[in-house]
């Protein structure tokens, strides 16, 4: 059977800091740094945290983008930019899956940086007054093989 370790590193590196700090306050005597052993430990699981994020704050850009937006040429970037996220995401979440849970969360801000990014490097979005809530799906769209936005029809 798989460790801990090997079955979720997000959640084997939480684990480790809670016991190393516990052991620190316990004043163990030990030659080991263990409070800042702790911090580094953690920090990896940040790491990992901070990458999720960023992958599905690049999801939820180029999804605004594909969706808001009138430029035929870059759609084919934009897709392909969604799907290498999407795929990321899946290796991360596989050797993390517990981090799932931390999405549901990180969608709404992740989203409100995406749109700030999108406004700034796309002249020709659709949106008169941006949807302030997330219009995207996490399970159905953001992380979905699958769905890709139709283009916005010009009137």
């Amino acid at each position: 059977m798989a460790t801990l370790y090997e079955r979720d590193f997000y959640e084997w590196s939480i684990v480790q800091a809670t016991k190393l700090r516990a052991m620190a306050a316990a004043r163990i005597n030990s030659e080991l740094d263990l409070e800042n052993l702790a911090e580094e430990v953690e920090s990896m699981a940040g790491s990992d945290r901070r990458e999720l994020l960023i992958r599905l704050e690049l999801i939820l850009v180029h999804l605004i983008k594909l969706a808001y937006c009138f430029y035929p040429d870059p759609r084919r970037q934009w897709s392909n930019s969604v799907q290498a996220q999407r795929g990321s995401i899946e290796k991360l979440l596989k050797q993390s899956p517990s981090m799932r849970r931390l999405m549901p969360d990180m969608l709404q801000d992740a989203y409100a940086a995406a749109l700030e990014k999108a406004a700034t490097e796309t002249i020709d979005l659709t949106m008169d007054e941006p949807p302030t809530l997330c219009p995207f799906d996490l399970n159905d769209q953001v992380l979905s093989r699958t769905y890709i936005p139709e283009p916005p029809v010009r009137l």
